[in-house]
């Protein structure tokens, strides 16, 4: 018998139009949520965005926090914690990144009931040590903190010299849920329509002696952005070679018998060096000196609704956004640097660091907005098509 531990990643920026929150609401989340509901004799790991779940508040949709409810008190879920608006950990700001885990608890608890968290899931996976023992020793986790004994990473996380290949270990005082790239990818970007055959066959040839499978992907990708993915899955719960447990049921069961790692590397569950698809072009380099200076200026100085549009301009979708390999869209990272700059001029500080926090704002946007214009967008694009 096959275990598999899958988690599944709700989420959506916090500049997102509710129109589109709607749409992939009533095309995957609900969906999903009515099969689990239906179903029995499985458990899965949800990790549901606190920047998701107001959106979908606002929305008033109160049959997605009844499903999720349900699916929590009946066992067949386990919610793991993260940080509030989907910062990239890994290159943000020690203070940012509590005070966001921080809010990510406190909605889990009021929205859904939630108390406390086994485990912890950091955006796009992206880790490194500095990371793993922030979420362990977060402000966030006063009464718990013992209790947060895992955190989900990639399979590029353990550094290669410990020779690593299984999909839980423990690191320091957790453990690591590993993510499997081939098969978690499969739902990512199987080019053609998938089946329950395709998945348990590779199963089957990439997992060998191994008793357990971890795999971490976007939820989106049941019903919203491949129609069929959301049936697979459906199917799959029902597969009797595979059993599908929680996060913490993976760790009871198998965290007795696991190798201990010494050291863990930068990593995510992109293709990339390090975090260089977040930070490694000019305009990134921009956007994130801008939110280091809007941070040093208003430090100590926002309160509640000006903090909030700061953290909100914290996501790593604009940093994602600016890539442009392949992921280009100005309109969505003009969004969250008009968030940094509202929050600065809503601040209690001097008018000469408002002005100079406008003059860096207004000439990031002009350098974006005159590289759209410039051709290399399109440039790029064949470049990275040439090399897929």
């Amino acid at each position: 018998m096959k275990y598999w531990s899958m988690v599944l990643h709700f989420y959506q920026p916090p500049t997102q139009e509710l129109k589109i929150t709607k749409s992939v609401l009533e095309s995957c989340y609900l969906p999903l949520l009515r099969i689990l509901s239906e179903k029995s004799g499985f458990g899965l790991t949800l990790n549901i965005s606190g920047s998701l779940i107001l959106q979908l508040k606002r929305l008033g949709v109160d049959e997605f926090f009844d499903l999720i409810k349900k699916l929590i008190s009946s066992g067949k879920v386990e919610i793991v914690n993260s940080v509030m608006y989907h910062p990239l950990m890994p290159i943000t700001p020690k203070d940012i990144l509590i005070r966001q885990i921080e809010k990510n608890s406190l909605t889990l608890k009021n929205l859904f009931g939630v108390e406390s968290t086994a485990g912890f899931f950091p955006p796009e996976l992206a880790v490194d040590k500095d990371t793993l023992d922030l979420i362990h020793n977060s402000v966030s986790f006063p009464q718990q903190r013992e209790s947060i004994n895992y955190v989900f990473v990639d399979e590029n996380a353990p550094e290669s010299s410990s020779k690593i290949s299984t999909s839980i270990v423990k690191y320091d005082r957790k453990y690591l849920l590993i993510n499997n790239r081939q098969i978690g990818g499969l739902f990512r970007s199987y080019p053609k329509q998938l089946s329950v055959e395709i998945v348990l066959n590779l199963i089957q040839k990439n997992s060998g002696e191994e008793d357990l499978i971890v795999t971490a992907n976007d939820a989106e990708l049941f019903g919203h952005h491949y129609s069929e993915r959301l049936q697979v899955l459906a199917d799959l719960l029902d597969a009797k070679e595979i059993k599908f447990i929680t996060a913490s049921e993976a760790v009871v069961k198998f965290g007795n018998q696991v190798k201990t790692i010494s050291d863990v590397k930068a990593s995510s569950w992109q293709n990339c060096q390090g975090f260089d698809l977040w930070n490694k072009n000019g305009l990134q380099q921009e956007y994130l000196q801008l939110l280091k200076m809007v941070h040093d200026l208003t430090l100590g100085s926002l309160d509640g609704a000006a903090e909030d549009l700061f953290d909100q301009a914290n996501s790593s979708c604009y940093l994602y956004w600016l890539s442009n390999w392949p992921w280009w869209h100005p309109d969505l990272v003009g969004t969250g640097a008009r968030n940094l700059i509202k929050c600065v001029r809503m601040a209690n500080i001097d008018n000469q660091k408002k002005a100079k926090a406008e003059e860096a704002y207004h000439l990031f946007l002009n350098k974006m907005w005159q590289y759209h214009w410039s051709g290399n967008v399109e440039t790029k694009y064949k470049e990275w098509q040439s090399q897929i």
